[in-house]
Formats: structure tokens, C-alpha cells, sequence
């Protein structure tokens, strides 16, 4: 997810290669005009074999796009048709979803600027709960396959660990998507389940 911008946007161009033939590679995000640039540029790379220098891996993988808002109902109905969909093939044997879109917020309101529910509730939908309902989707959709592998990985931040002025929502979100994931992997210890914070 996020994968028009940004990390989001360097991770797909880096595991592009990395993928083996009958992979597909799905790119989720709002701007459809940088996703199907992307997605151009990582079919040509994966026709050449060659999209960031690689001349292995990235041979016979298929790459989709979805444009879809996951800070509003509409956009997480989208996105998770999408995955019920992909996942239906039952010839994968290999899950890997990267929880990476994710928002800032309006870091010039401090703690006591923020009064307005629906903003609140927004910003954290956007940033929690549409990593919930993607991630329980999908593993859902793939379930337990014999010989097959599940991983999630969730796109955090220094700011999960340690509070910033200004920035009570986005350190709350990604403490609460931390949290989140920890108890993915506590209740199903076959899945692989990582926190990552870039940098």
C-alpha cells in the first residue's frame, strides 16, 4: 500500500526483481497517474530483466494496480475486493503484504488544537484501522496453505517509541499500528510478522 510515493514507491522497484516468475506484484494507492507510471516501468524492467540492475527474478511477473482512497469506506471496499480476488489463485505459495500507506496528519496542531472528532476519527481510519481490515483480508483470503508462507510487514516509525511535539496523532497511530501487529503475531505464530521503522 502507498505505493504511488514515496518508501512505498522505492520498496516496489526493489522487490520487483527480487520476485520470481508466476509472481504478481500489487500496487495499491490514490493516484492512479504515479501508479500505472510505476507499474510501466517495473513491467519494462521485468521484460528486460534488468529494472534496477538485476538481470534475474523479475522474468514472467505480473504487475496490477489499484487506485483506491483507504481513508474512506468506498476506497477499503476497492482495495479489498481486489485482494479477495488476487488471492483466489491458489497456485501462489507465497504471501507478502507491506502495510506502508500511511499519513502525517497536520503537524502544525499541537495536543490542544485537536477538538474535532471527525478528524480524529479520520486520521486514525486512514492510518489504523484500514491496515486492519487490508491485513485480515488478505490473510483471510490466502489462508493456511500447506508448504506456503504468510508475511506482513508494517511500515512504523521512531515515532511508535517516542513522543514529538505536535505530532500526538502520527505518534499515536503508528504506536497503535505497532501494537496492532504484535498481537497478529502472538495469536498466529505462523505468520511472519514484522515492524519495520526505515532508518
Amino acid at each position: 500500500t502507498g505505493a504511488s510515493h514515496g518508501f512505498g514507491r522505492s520498496l516496489a522497484r526493489l522487490l520487483a526483481p527480487q520476485l520470481g516468475p508466476g509472481s504478481v506484484l500489487l500496487l495499491l494507492a490514490r493516484s492512479s497517474e504515479a501508479l500505472a507510471e510505476l507499474a510501466a516501468e517495473l513491467r519494462a524492467g521485468a521484460a528486460t530483466g534488468s529494472d534496477t540492475g538485476s538481470a534475474t527474478g523479475s522474468s514472467g511477473l505480473r504487475v496490477q494496480c489499484v487506485t483506491a482512497d483507504l481513508g474512506c469506506a468506498e476506497g477499503l471496499r476497492t482495495a479489498t475486493a481486489a485482494l479477495r480476488e488476487l488471492l483466489q489463485d491458489a497456485s501462489f505459495g507465497r504471501l507478502l503484504l507491506v502495510n506502508n500507506a500511511g499519513s502525517l496528519g497536520d503537524v502544525s496542531k499541537s495536543f490542544l488544537d485537536l477538538t474535532d472528532l471527525e478528524e480524529i476519527d479520520a486520521y486514525f481510519s486512514f492510518n489504523i484501522s484500514s491496515a486492519l481490515c487490508l491485513t485480515s483480508t488478505a490473510l483471510r483470503a490466502f489462508g493456511e496453505r500447506p508448504g506456503c508462507s504468510r508475511s506482513v510487514v508494517n511500515i512504523s516509525s521512531l515515532c511508535a517509541r517516542e513522543p514529538f511535539p505536535s505530532w500526538a496523532l502520527y505518534c499515536a497511530g503508528k504506536a497503535a499500528r505497532d501494537m496492532m501487529f504484535q498481537v497478529l503475531a502472538l495469536e498466529e505464530p505462523g505468520i511472519r510478522v514484522l515492524n519495520y521503522a526505515p532508518g
